[in-house]
């Protein structure tokens, strides 16, 4: 299970990845622009080993070049044309700190404002909620942090569901477990 604490730490881990790979970008062989690195600050940390090409540079997967001709990666976007909106949960877990089970997300190719999300965790037959204001995303909606109250929980394993509601769309994620314990 995925963790808030674990889920910021790849997030970050994530974040520095692309930092070193930006910055190999720029500098091209760890040097200065123009590629001298006795030019480079000293103050700066090591760049990553990246694999070269059989001309000795930095290989393409680092650096792709549209005009060549090579394919970048990209998804398609989501486009929801339907009511029916696919949600998805990127957090969920129990915080013994603030006493709480939470869970967040997105519904994905649907940017509005205004709709709802909930958050239903089920534990045989008692079910308790919580929602949250939807907020437009630049390709989705986010759900951001919904949170239920631990006064209103039991121990055990929950099974957790977010789903979104507007006018215009409606869409449940895939269920997974919260545990908690106190």
């Amino acid at each position: 299970m995925l963790t808030r604490r674990a889920g910021l730490l790849l997030a970050g881990t994530a974040a520095a990845a692309v930092a070193a790979v930006v910055a190999w970008q720029v500098t091209g062989d760890g040097g200065t622009e123009n590629g001298d690195p006795a030019a480079a600050s000293t103050s700066a940390a090591p760049m990553p080993s990246v694999p070269s090409d059989a001309a000795g540079g930095a290989a393409s997967v680092l650096t792709p070049d549209p005009m060549s001709g090579q394919t970048l990666a990209t998804d398609d976007p989501v486009v929801v044309t339907t009511r029916e909106s696919p949600v998805s949960i990127t957090f969920y877990g129990w915080d013994p700190v603030t006493q709480q089970a939470q869970a967040g997300g997105y519904v994905a190719g649907v940017v509005e404002d205004g709709g709802t999300c909930t958050l239903t965790l089920r534990l045989g037959g008692q079910t308790v909620t919580g929602t949250s204001t939807a907020r437009p995303d630049a390709a989705s909606t986010a759900c951001g942090a919904v949170v239920v109250p631990g006064s209103q929980l039991g121990n055990g394993a929950w099974e957790a569901v977010l789903s979104y509601e507007s006018p215009q769309h409606v869409g449940s994620s895939d269920p997974v477990t919260i545990e908690v314990a106190r």
